[in-house]
């Protein structure tokens, strides 16, 4: 990917295969928030990045699995902070272009019964983590774009799997909407 590129709403809508006005909902919603430039009146432009292309590419995953739009947002800001927590613990990581190389680690994001938001992190050749257990309802609605990463806690995988197998290592009991970050940014148009 080249340093610094930026795409406008309708090269965002062509790359994603995405109706424009579904994007713009989400920026006028607060879900995303363009990292370049946000426009400024009647005729200007927002700027996004490569960053930005795949909070859209997930934001419209999930709300094709139903998840409401301030679920969404709130699931896009843990990534944000879980994003600064990875990059202290596996220097120079980066979304997307970390996740777009050989051995790059799988990030899934988790929706435990639609009230909590997990990730899970395999590393290659290694153990998968289970990191969060952040509420939903604690994040959405007029919180700041940035989590504290401290509330995002490490639990080992295999953990919390109700007596019938169902819930994967963080215990789901009725619903699990898993997500691959990892598949959706090795999709993205960024070559």
């Amino acid at each position: 990917m080249a340093p610094g590129r930026s795409f406008t709403l309708s090269g965002l809508a062509r790359h994603l295969n995405a109706p424009q006005y579904r994007l713009i909902h989400l920026c006028e919603k607060g879900v995303i928030a363009p990292d370049v430039e946000d426009a400024h009146g009647r005729g200007s432009s927002r700027l996004f990045s490569a960053h930005n292309l795949l909070e859209f590419a997930i934001a419209l995953r999930l709300r094709a699995a139903m998840l409401p739009v301030a679920a969404v947002g709130a699931v896009l800001r843990v990534l944000r902070a879980f994003e600064g927590r990875l990059q202290r613990e596996l220097p120079g990581f980066s979304l997307p272009e970390s996740l777009r190389e050989d051995r790059a680690p799988d990030l899934r994001i988790i929706v435990s019964d639609g009230s909590t938001i997990y990730f899970s992190l395999g590393r290659p050749g290694g153990e998968t983590n289970v990191f969060g257990g952040v509420p939903l309802d604690q994040i959405t609605g007029d919180k700041p774009a940035s989590m504290k990463a401290a509330t995002i806690a490490a639990m080992p995988a295999g953990k919390g799997a109700g007596a019938n197998g169902f819930g994967g290592p963080e215990g789901s009991r009725f619903v699990r909407l898993e997500l691959s970050v990892t598949e959706i940014a090795r999709d993205l148009p960024l070559d």
